[in-house]
């Protein structure tokens, strides 16, 4: 079944200190649903990103490489007896 992942929010939460003193911190929220079976949402706080459109971008990557992950434990994943 094919999973849909839409951009539900982004959020310009404040400033967060850095090397590079203030910079803004954000929280990018996705909506993930399957069918009539699953459905999540994940959000994704960051910091770095100046504008909400790179936010977005920086969260989705997080958010490939943290499916691609989930994705290896389920397949490793085993219930003990």
């Amino acid at each position: 079944m094919a999973v849909a992942i839409k951009p539900k929010s982004t959020q310009h939460t404040g400033l967060a200190q850095s090397m590079e003193g203030s910079v803004a911190a954000w929280l990018v929220t996705f909506q993930l649903d399957e069918g009539d079976s699953i459905h999540a949402t994940i959000s994704i706080p960051l910091t770095g990103s100046p504008s909400h459109h790179e936010a977005q971008e920086k969260a989705l990557k997080m958010l490939r490489v943290f499916l691609n992950d989930a994705c290896d434990a389920a397949n490793k994943f085993r219930f003990s007896n």
